[in-house]
């Protein structure tokens, strides 16, 4: 019997065994849970509608993070902050929002390592309980003041007393709600709590203690708070003003929300005679004077008027340009700058004093169309964005004017070759048809901030009455006031406004030609209908009703028969004109092929749809058979693609016509469509010999090529293709279909470049560095083929090859014994875009068993700027395998030492740029010197590239550079000179 049970025992265990092993892995995804966040009822930080939904700046923040991370939140309802802080330390919730730091909390919890947003105190009362003015302390004695129970900020009230001598019962309560209803109904005076936010009913009467709040994090969850940092950091690398862009949405103030006054203020508010105001009359849409009664009028006419209805302050105003007024403000003759942009200094130098800032621009550069010169700017006379746009660029000539409609003008005529301003007023002039032949370029800098500039001499209590209206004018009231003047200050010519109401006469003459048409093709349709039918499938395109690809040829071949044949130039844009038969003979004329393409078309069928795609497509055909002349037609070669043949008398002609055809696009798009942008056109140009045979296919690619370049060219409209753009796509095309067999029968070669210490000359590393040993072409330099292969995605495949040489040389180098120093490889930043990449290069080094540290993985400064979220990621990765990442020709671009410390880069090589441009002066040293010290406090090794002088090198070290690479030392080797020199070295 015990046998028995022995043998049914041990079978129950095999059996359970079995059924473990061959059960499959939870995944990690199944294992995770929700991360429990703290929620408590709490105005515009956090709220909980009817419908069960949450809301507020702290709930988005949070769901922001979510997006970066990953992380699953779930919202615990709790009854109070105190209790939820509880639960916090308790570890019974994971996450809590919005908290202020102390050290006695620090040792309770984890705090973000970046803040949330930065938010001051406030003590609040009735908006209609008239016993308190702001910061009027005689008052506040004795009040009966509710604090919430425990809370930084009932402590931060308390020492705001003491400073002040204020003798006050404080009452605590433990949830927020309860606190403000009894503030509402009168069982307490004030209570002082954190800014209430957008939606507060109540008057704040001082407001003090400005201090960060965090995200908190129980002592139980480490791993979370990591998590919780590195989104924080991807949020604010993409964004440096997400926090300030959830406060306008959230805790700024809103029209419900009124400034509130000190007793002097108040005083002197109703003793101050009007103040004198002086505003530039050209300066639309911002201030300027009105064409009926000659007052200002403008979006800063609004503000002050908000100002005066929330103040009691009265204004007059006088129109003068930018530079009087300052003259005017530093003679003591007017009191104030209706809208002033300087800073500190500028401040300084003018005897100005600054309120807040009402409005905030991008700067706009605008360039005439037909010319791509840049070397004079025309800037208005007066104004701090013109000096900060001077002293940005140096290497331009500047002339100054007394307003930006005098810079327009200079632009115009050819005086200047572009005038800057913000954008708002540059917008204003440009939708003038005076301006229509101009584009606006918007400059990521300087950022123009507007103010009222008040005179330094002046009364303080007038700037501080000023200055608290502008703290109280909600974000959402300054975008209506723009909204507006936008739309009023557009100038409409009349030409364009007869143009806009001819449909009444358009509809007669329609229906009239319509009778005259209906009646002569009567007799004909019938026996022309079928064939008409057959005709139009066959070389009509159905939706513009253009000549499709094969019309096109027909119609061309119809024209080019030896009775017709002329001399060609090529056009693309697309329409079709009918050309008469049996022209007599004349003088032989000169046409051109164009090859057109809509700019971001594709942008037009995503956001607005495929129906107003189909529209804009109609009435570009529509348009273009309105510009064409006799014996000129057009078809619709494919998608948004057209080609035009016209007459050709001179390209000046040309670019007009082509310039006239988009301007009435747009006037089409403005009245018909909700399209808010300018549609541009590029235009493909190819000239086709008189007398010469003519392969049409081969003109159209031809005027393709011209196209493309065209696209991929900034600023271009309309561009003549010529034999050197043949010559450049020809060898783009056989580089690319060379290319794999190159690699096949190692055409490529490995050239290395020694790093050395500057000191005594030793080799540190090296850079691997490629060439092409083409068997038609020659020695071709990297300059030739890797562009191309940039452009197509090929240069993945070069990479690769290159990583993988370089790692079968090191192993080499390893068992013969030489001295192994780290080797960098340059990739492109197509690799960053794709997921497997770390593993990919992970396993070729492991495959020939080099070390990750021995490898660097170069990256240029310009592609980390453009596309920073996606490589830090890819950079934490590549750390984490031990490989050593560079960041290449640093100082070429807008170089950024905070964006270096996020993504921990080992190594930092300075841009040649650095030692060509010199380093003899004082200035060039520090700036140098900083950078090279600022790089090795954030950990890295800084080379510095393009040493080619003895003079560079002790210069270099003078100022605290160790390493160099450049032709003073070694120039790129092949790799049994490079071997040499390791042998020697060692």
């Amino acid at each position: 019997m015990n046998t028995k049970i022995k043998q049914t025992i041990a079978l129950f265990f095999t059996v359970m065994l079995l059924f473990v092993l061959v059960l499959p892995p939870l995944s990690a995804a199944a294992d995770a849970s929700p991360i429990k966040v703290g929620y408590y009822e709490d105005g515009d930080y956090m709220s909980k509608s009817q419908s069960g939904e949450y809301s507020g700046y702290n709930i988005e923040y949070l769901q922001k993070i979510s997006k970066q991370s990953g992380l699953p939140f779930e919202m615990v309802d709790i009854a109070s902050w105190n209790a939820a802080y509880d639960m916090l330390v308790k570890g019974e919730i994971d996450l809590l929002p919005a908290v202020y730091h102390s050290e006695q909390r620090a040792e309770e919890i984890f705090f973000s390592g970046q803040p949330m947003c930065s938010i001051y105190t406030t003590l609040n009362v009735r908006m209609n309980d008239p016993r308190y003015d702001y910061e009027d302390f005689k008052a506040f004695q004795g009040m009966n003041v509710g604090i919430i129970r425990g809370g930084v900020d009932g402590e931060r009230f308390k020492s705001f007393c003491r400073e002040h001598n204020l003798v006050l019962n404080i009452i605590d309560y433990d949830e927020t709600s309860v606190l403000l209803e009894a503030l509402d109904n009168g069982t307490l005076d004030g209570v002082a709590i954190t800014h209430l936010g957008k939606n507060s009913t109540f008057r704040s009467v001082a407001q003090f203690s400005p201090s960060p709040l965090y995200f908190a994090v129980t002592k139980t969850n480490s791993e979370l708070l990591s998590e919780i940092n590195k989104a924080m950091n991807n949020i604010l690398l993409a964004n440096p003003d997400y926090s300030r862009d959830l406060y306008d949405k959230y805790l700024a103030p809103s029209v419900n929300q009124k400034p509130v006054f000190t007793k002097e203020e108040l005083q002197y508010i109703k003793q101050a005679a009007p103040i004198l105001v002086s505003y530039d009359p050209s300066f639309a849409p911002l201030t300027y004077q009105s064409k009926k009664s000659g007052q200002i009028t403008g979006v800063t006419a609004d503000i002050f008027e908000f100002i005066a209805k929330n103040s009691g302050l009265r204004f007059e105003f006088e129109a003068h340009n930018q530079t009087e007024a300052l003259q005017l403000l530093q003679q003591g003759k007017i009191s104030a700058l209706a809208l002033s942009d300087g800073d500190y200094l500028w401040d300084g130098r003018n005897n100005i004093n600054s309120t807040l800032y009402y409005l905030r621009a991008p700067t706009s550069m605008i360039t005439r169309y037909d010319s791509d010169k840049l070397e004079v700017i025309a800037l208005p006379q007066g104004y701090q964005l013109s000096e900060a746009i001077k002293a940005a660029n140096p290497h331009y000539t500047f002339k100054y004017y007394p307003s930006f409609e005098d810079c327009l003008n200079a632009v115009l005529h050819n005086k200047a070759d572009a005038a800057c301003t913000n954008t708002h007023v540059a917008g204003a002039y440009l939708s003038r048809s005076a301006y229509q032949g101009m584009r606006t370029i918007t400059l990521a800098q300087p950022i123009n901030e507007m103010c009222v500039g008040l005179s330094a001499s002046g009364d303080p209590k007038l700037f501080s009455i000023i200055n608290k209206c502008i703290q109280y004018l909600p974000t959402e009231q300054v975008d209506a006031y723009l909204v507006t003047h936008s739309a009023n200050t557009k100038e409409v010519s009349m030409l364009e406004f007869i143009e806009q109401h001819l449909w009444q006469v358009g509809c007669i003459v329609i229906l009239v030609l319509s009778i005259i048409i209906l009646l002569i093709g009567s007799n004909l349709r019938n026996a022309l209908r079928s064939n008409r039918r057959i005709q139009d499938l066959l070389y009509k395109d159905e939706l513009t009703g253009l000549y499709n690809m094969n019309g096109f040829y027909q119609k061309w071949e119809e024209n080019n028969t030896p009775s017709k044949q002329q001399s060609f130039v090529v056009l693309y844009n697309g329409f079709w004109k009918k050309k008469e038969e049996n022209n007599p003979p004349q003088k032989q004329q000169s046409f051109v092929l164009l090859y057109s393409d809509i700019c971001q078309f594709k942008f037009i069928n995503d956001n607005f749809g495929f129906a107003t795609g189909d529209q804009v497509l109609q009435a570009s055909g529509k348009i273009l058979q309105e510009i064409l002349e006799d014996d000129e037609f057009c078809g619709r070669i494919s998608s948004d693609h057209f080609a035009l043949l016209l007459k050709y008398n001179c390209w000046e002609h040309l670019d007009k016509r082509m310039q006239n055809f988009v301007k009435k696009l747009n006037c089409w798009r403005k009245a018909k469509t909700d399209i808010p942008y300018k549609i541009d056109f590029v235009f493909g140009v190819c000239l086709i010999e008189k007398n010469a045979t003519i392969d049409l296919h081969q003109k159209l690619d031809l005027a393709n090529y011209s196209r493309r370049y065209a696209k991929d060219t900034p600023g271009s409209f309309i561009v003549l293709y010529d034999e050197k753009m043949r010559a450049q796509a020809l060898l783009a095309q056989q580089l690319e279909s060379r290319l794999d067999q190159a690699l096949q029968e190692n055409e490529f070669v490995v050239y290395y470049q020694p790093k050395v210490s500057m000191k005594d000359g030793s080799i540190i590393g090296s850079e691997a560095l490629i060439r092409w040993n083409h068997p038609d072409k020659g020695f071709l330099m990297p300059g030739v083929f890797i562009p191309i292969f940039e452009k197509n995605g090929m240069v993945k495949k070069v990479d690769l090859w290159l990583f993988e040489e370089v790692c079968k040389t090191m192993r080499t180098w390893s068992e013969k014994g030489y001295p192994l120093f780290p080797v960098s490889c340059n990739f492109s930043r197509l690799h960053f875009q794709q997921s497997d990449f770390p593993a990919r290069i992970c396993e070729i080094a492991d495959r020939w068993n080099v070390p990750h540290h021995l490898l660097e993985l170069e990256i240029t400064e310009s592609v980390l700027l453009e596309e920073s979220t996606t490589i830090a990621e890819v950079f934490q990765i590549l750390k984490e395998m031990q490989f050593k990442i560079a960041i290449d020709d640093f100082g070429s671009g807008y170089s950024s030492l905070g964006q270096l410390q996020q993504l921990t880069a080992d190594v930092l090589k300075l841009d040649r740029s650095f030692v060509s441009h010199g380093v003899a002066g004082m200035r060039e040293k520090i700036v140098v010197g900083n950078v090279i010290h600022m790089a090795g406090e954030l950990g890295m090794q800084v080379i510095c590239e393009g040493v080619e002088t003895q003079a560079q090198s002790i210069t270099l070290q003078e100022i605290g550079c160790k390493y160099s690479q450049g032709f003073y030392f070694y120039r790129p080797m092949q790799l049994e000179n490079y071997e040499k020199l390791l042998v020697a070295d060692n």
